[in-house]
């Protein structure tokens, strides 16, 4: 199980998470302009990004809608809280930043929802 400033919004079905690339912003030469040969590095770290993608689940639509509602709401407050994932990692100070639901629900014995979510944290 998962949490989010303590709340279990992804708990009703599979989900993972995937560190995004880590390091300092940097921007490669363009392979046409013969006259910019270099690569140029910032003295910026890129902020700590998480990718969760998964599947939301329910007995009713009504549920699983009711479920999305509850994500938008804390994706519009932009949230400041610890993450924890399935192994029990954690990361404190992440946002919820943006939350993409699939293109369809799919009905069987539940419904569920495809979805991915992206967490960020600036670093200093």
């Amino acid at each position: 199980m998962s949490t989010f400033a303590g709340l279990g919004l992804f708990n009703s079905g599979p989900h993972r998470f995937a560190l995004k690339a880590l390091g300092a912003l940097w921007v490669p030469p363009l392979a046409l302009d013969p006259l910019q040969s270099r690569v140029e590095v910032f003295a910026v770290n890129l902020e700590l990004q998480i990718k969760q993608t998964g599947r939301l689940t329910a007995l009713t639509e009504a549920d699983l809608w009711s479920q999305v509602e509850a994500i938008r709401a804390r994706v519009n407050a932009r949230t400041l809280g610890t993450l924890v994932d399935n192994a029990g990692q954690t990361w404190a100070g992440m946002t919820l930043l943006t939350f993409r639901p699939g293109e369809q629900v799919d009905r069987g014995r539940l419904f569920s929802l495809a979805y991915t979510a992206d967490y960020v944290r600036r670093e200093s």
